[in-house]
This record gives C-alpha cells, sequence and structure tokens, in this order.
C-alpha cells in the first residue's frame, strides 16, 4: 500500500496536565509542557480532551464573549 498524501486535521489544545508516562506511550509528548498551547494532530488531540489532559483553544473569540461597547437603545413607550 503506498503513503496516502491526504493531510491530516490539526487541532489546537492547551495543556492542562501532563499524562502519566506509558499513557500515550505512540506519541511523543516530551516537549509538551503544561498551559502550553500546541498544534497536535486531531487524534492526539481529541484523545488528550477526553482524557481530561487538555482543552480546545479557539482561533478566534467567539461572539458571545465579545465586549459590547455601544450605547443601549433608546426605546420610546408606546401608550
Amino acid at each position: 500500500m503506498t503513503k496516502s498524501n491526504t493531510p491530516e486535521l490539526a487541532l489546537r489544545i492547551r495543556l492542562k496536565a501532563v499524562p502519566p508516562p506509558g499513557e500515550f506511550d505512540e506519541f511523543d509528548l516530551r516537549h509538551m509542557r503544561v498551559g502550553g498551547i500546541f498544534v497536535v494532530p486531531a487524534r492526539l488531540a481529541s484523545m488528550l480532551i477526553i482524557s481530561g489532559y487538555a482543552e480546545m483553544v479557539e482561533d478566534r473569540p467567539r461572539l458571545s464573549e465579545a465586549a459590547d461597547f455601544s450605547r443601549p437603545k433608546r426605546t420610546r413607550d408606546l401608550k
């Protein structure tokens, strides 16, 4: 079978805790530090997130979290 040239999906995560040795042996996690943000393959990201060792980092802030500096709209009393 030939090697696939299909790009793998990568995700941004923040490491919350380092997994104990032996839990993710198929991946080299030696460079990862708690609090660091890393772009990792989707498979590793999902395993770390599900296990509670990482959380997803969004590339852009959610609209609902954006600050609203607009002035309040005045409403007229309708009688």
